[in-house]
This record gives C-alpha cells, structure tokens and sequence, in this order.
C-alpha cells in the first residue's frame, strides 16, 4: 500500500526541478540532434567506413561493434545507482563529456591522417566504442531525471520539442553535410574530418546544458537496497511485467530500422548511382519529417499514450520501405527518407515514453537497463544487413525488412496500454490507482 501511495503522489503533480529539466532538455536535445546529423551513425558513418573497405558484411559489423558498446554498463550501472542514487549525476557528467571528446579526438585524426589508413580504421573503432559505452553509463540517469522529475502527460512533449527543434538545426546541418561531402577541395577522410569536428562543437553546447540538468535530492551514502542478486532481479522482473518480453521483441525487430537504415544510402549511392551531395539532402529529409512530425506525435503521445505511436511508427516505416524498393530518383528517395523520419520520431517517442509509464519510480531504471541489454542483438543487424547486401543484394534486404516490420506490427497491435491500467503490463501506474 505504500508503494501506491508514494507513486500517486509523486506522480500526480509536477515535480519542483520539472519546468527547468525540461527546458535544460529541450536545448540538450536540439543540439545532440544537430551533432548526430554531422555524425549520423546510420547515414554517414557507413559511407565513411566505405573508404577503408567494399565489403557490406565488414561495414556492418563495424557499425554493430561500435553501438554494441553501449550496452555493456547498463546492468550494473542500474543496479550501482539503486544502491548509491547520489552518484548519478557524475556518472552522467562522466558519459557525456567523454561522449564529446571522442568527436574531437576523432575529427582531428581524420584531418591529419593519409587515405586509407589502417591506424584510422582502429582509431574510429576504439573511439566510437568508447562513445557508445559512455552512452550506455549516461543513459541510465538521464533516464531517472525525466521519470522522477518530468510527469507522465508531459513526456511525449518534452521527447517531442527535442526532436522539434533539433529537427531545425539537424536540417542547417544538412546542408552542411551537404557541402563539405559535395566539395571537391575536401577528399575523403579530410571531409569527414570536418564534421566530426562540428559534431565535437555542437555537442559541448548540447552537454552543457545537459549538464544544468537538477537531479532528485538524494542523501549520501549508501541506500538500504540489499536485495537478490542481480540475475534474480531481472528474472523477477520478467514474472511482474511480462510486457517486457514482447516489447524487447518489437523493438528488436524495429528499433532504427537496424537491419536496413546502414545501408540505404549506400543503396541510394552505390545501387541507384544517386551523386553523393545529395546525401546531405536525404539527412535532411529524415529530419524534417522528425521534426514536422512530432507536432502531432506530441499531443497524442501526451493525450491518448504512447501505445498507439508504436503502432504509426512500424506503419510508416512498412511505408518507407516500399517506397525505398521502387525510387529511382532523387524525389523518390527524398520522400522515402521523409517518411523514414517519420516512423523513427514516432517509435522513438513512443518507446521512450511506453517503458517510463511501467513499474514504480524506483523500478523504472532497472527495467530501461533490462531492456537496453536484451537490445543487444539489436546492434548486429547491420551485420546481418551487410551479408544480406553482399550475398542477395539490397532488393533482399529491404523485402527482407518488409516481412519483419510485418511481424512487428502484428505484434504490437496486442500490447498492454499502461496509461490505462491494463493488468498485463505489471504494476504500474494506470492500474495501482484504480
């Protein structure tokens, strides 16, 4: 009883740090976008590694390595801060601020290094392995920041403005990529150089404002959680909230659209010979149709729940998809990357928001740590999508991705509604005030 009562309280008005949290992540996230545009892992890190090898399957796993590495601290980070809450804050700054240099250490090297060389290669393996892991520490607290400060009506519009008005300034860095890839006084890896420079700057604006972020008040020292082990925890959690199960597998098969999204460039590029300036026109594209799209993906995130943004997203992307099988042009491939924004705004706002509404405050960073680390194979798509471009071509591929968006779909339309106290997500807030 006393668990229910704490969690309506807490959740029922806004928190005193909620108006200045998400202010401090709305600028976080209208500059992080930015700085991904100049470093889109899906769009430009894929061409980048291009120049050092042919091979689809190496590009892949490249590409899986690297987001792989931010999996590996989520479990026993969440279960560090369960025990020492006080510590979340610097574990934050650590992850961030690592984050930011890795583009600065990177981009100097791309400048300076010859073609093709080997000890680059390695640089940009071990350094943005380093990125991802560093994600993966700062995630978690980050994460607790917006369920215990930011109430739940208000998450789909805190996810969403970020996207918004990063959706801008990733459009004004589009037509940078644009440029610098298009300009034949800039050759490969000097260009990419260059962004990741501008990657390294956006981001000290994006984390220093992350930085501002206020945290709940927790004393010092170490919190009485004893508990089971760690294995015993998460087997425990799956009993109470067997939801986890089906959401893990439809984010496995969706999430970024990971088998396919590394390659659709190079498809554009390398299949349909579309000129590689135009690159920059397609990040532009995905962000606009981010940024335009969560107007409305805002209020019904906020409104209706976030159940229902999973659904839109898989549909869209089924969308994009089908355009991407047929485009032969620039306006085609345009429209389709639009549509690509769309259905990664809205997975991306509803996942986001869906997780956060399961289980108590106290729960909550155990199970986003859960579901990052059974996410794991999610970062061995592209893999998976590089063999499948080797060996059948991209038509496969994208077929291939067709028929799992299918599935996803079919699996969704059976999730729980947590905002609504449906019994099958677990405790939760919806159904422990009722």
């Amino acid at each position: 009883m006393s668990m229910v009562s704490t969690q309506g309280i807490t959740e029922s008005k806004a928190h005193e740090h909620q108006q200045r949290n998400m202010l401090a992540g709305i600028i976080h996230g209208t500059f992080f976008n930015m700085a991904q545009a100049f470093a889109e892992p899906f769009a430009l890190l894929p061409i980048f590694l291009s120049g050092f090898t042919s091979s689809k399957l190496a590009i892949g796993l490249i590409v899986g390595v690297m987001q792989a590495a931010a999996v590996l601290p989520q479990l026993p980070i969440s279960r560090f801060l369960r025990r020492r809450p006080h510590t979340a804050k610097p574990l934050m700054l650590i992850g961030i601020w690592t984050r930011c240099g890795v583009w600065g250490l990177l981009g100097f090297l791309a400048v300076t290094s010859s073609q093709k060389s080997v000890s680059l290669l390695w640089a940009t393996i071990i350094l943005i392995s380093t990125y991802s892991f560093a994600g993966g520490i700062a995630n978690l607290p980050f994460n607790r920041i917006i369920s215990e400060t930011i109430m739940p009506n208000k998450r789909s519009s805190f996810f969403g403005w970020r996207l918004f008005f990063g959706g801008f300034m990733a459009m004004a860095a589009g037509f940078v990529v644009k440029y610098v890839l298009g300009s034949n006084k800039m050759l490969w890896p000097k260009n990419f150089g260059v962004l990741f420079l501008l990657s390294f700057v956006t981001l000290i604006i994006a984390y220093t404002a992350m930085s501002l972020l206020r945290f709940p008040n927790e004393p010092a020292g170490e919190s009485k959680i004893i508990g089971p082990s760690l294995w015993q925890e998460c087997l425990h959690v799956f009993n109470i909230y067997p939801v986890m199960k089906k959401l893990v597998l439809i984010e496995l098969l969706t999430y970024n659209m990971a088998l396919v999204m590394p390659f659709l460039t190079l498809f554009a590029t390398q299949d349909r010979n579309i000129p590689l300036k135009y690159v920059g026109i397609f990040i532009i594209c995905i962000k606009l149709g981010a940024m335009l799209s969560n107007l409305l993906w805002m209020p019904i995130g906020n409104k209706v729940g976030t159940r229902i943004l999973i659904h839109i997203g898989i549909s869209m992307a089924i969308v994009s998809l089908l355009l991407m099988i047929f485009a032969n042009s620039v306006f085609m491939f345009s429209l389709a990357f639009v549509i690509t924004g769309l259905a990664s705004s809205a997975l991306m706002v509803g996942y986001n928001g869906y997780i956060l509404e399961i289980g108590p405050e106290e729960t909550r960073v155990l199970l986003v740590a859960i579901k990052s680390t059974m996410l794991l194979p999610l970062y061995f798509m592209p893999m998976l999508g590089g063999f499948i471009a080797d060996k059948l071509g991209y038509q496969c591929l994208l077929l291939l991705g067709l028929l799992i968006f299918s599935m996803a779909l079919f699996l969704a339309l059976n999730l729980c509604e947590p905002r609504k106290g449906d019994k099958a997500c677990g405790p939760c807030l919806g159904n422990e005030l009722t």
